[in-house]
């Protein structure tokens, strides 16, 4: 868009991060379907009568009608499509995905709105949230927490590989060796190439396959075999994984840490 025209235009977007601008105004940090990261002016949101409210709060997604503007657009009008209200109820749910938001800030610019992944990671980080607030459990919370680390990272081009090794090419049936470096698997010979490994049982190997490959709320033959321990020791290799690529590390869930 260009910014030195103001126009207006209408966006499914989901709120990432809020930040003050002036006594009223805050400035709202979205990721949408069609534009990807925009930040916006929220415009008298402060004020106890402000039309704009609760709307833009994090975590709720909009249907947005902005001005652009030359720095920054502006929010003319706020839809709400869906408020997660079930994620500010539990402090794992909010936690996790304030996580998943500090990973869409770290990979995705503002300015990428012809970027045809956009569609995708607005669909994904939805329906992630949609299903983590609905979640019964932290097991459940977790299953679907790995499944957009691994379906990020597929959709922006830093997918894991998880099946065959990255050094000589073979199929691995058996317990493999990740490179947090190169975010795949090498087989037993391989591993002694050099680089540092982090073994991986052919259990986790095989689950993290399976939620690498399911469609958005399909249930794998998996997820009702594992437990809290096992979830969360995938999630914390892929965590590291995705804190090597980024541009800044998450600290999102070093309070949930610490309560723990």
């Amino acid at each position: 868009m260009n910014k030195n025209i103001k126009e207006n235009f209408v966006v499914d977007a989901i709120n990432i991060k809020t930040y003050p601008l002036s006594d009223y105004d805050n400035i709202v940090v979205m990721f949408s379907r069609e534009r990807g990261l925009i930040k916006g002016i929220a415009k008298g949101v402060k004020r106890p009568k402000s039309k704009l409210g609760a709307r833009m709060q994090m975590l709720v997604a909009n249907k947005i009608m902005l001005r652009g503007g030359r720095n920054f657009d502006t929010i003319c009008e706020a839809q709400a499509l869906n408020t997660f209200n079930k994620l500010r109820s539990n402090l794992d749910k909010l936690s996790y995905s304030i996580y998943l938001t500090e990973i869409i800030s770290a990979y995705c610019t503002d300015g990428d709105e012809e970027n045809e992944n956009n569609k995708a990671i607005y669909e994904l980080f939805y329906n992630i949230l949609e299903q983590v607030a609905n979640a019964e459990n932290e097991v459940e919370i977790l299953l679907n927490i790995i499944r957009f680390q691994l379906k990020f990272m597929e959709q922006i081009g830093y997918g894991t590989e998880l099946e065959t090794c990255l050094k000589c090419g073979c199929k691995i049936s058996e317990d493999a060796y990740f490179s947090i470096a190169q975010g795949g698997v090498v087989c037993s010979t391989c591993r002694y190439s050099g680089d540092n490994y982090i073994r991986v049982h052919k259990k986790i190997r095989d689950f993290l396959i399976s939620q690498k490959n399911c469609q958005l709320g399909e249930k794998t033959d998996y997820d009702a075999l594992v437990d809290k321990n096992f979830c969360e020791r995938c999630f914390g290799l892929l965590k590291k994984y995705i804190d090597s690529r980024a541009s800044k590390p998450t600290r999102a869930l070093k309070i949930l840490e610490k309560l723990k």
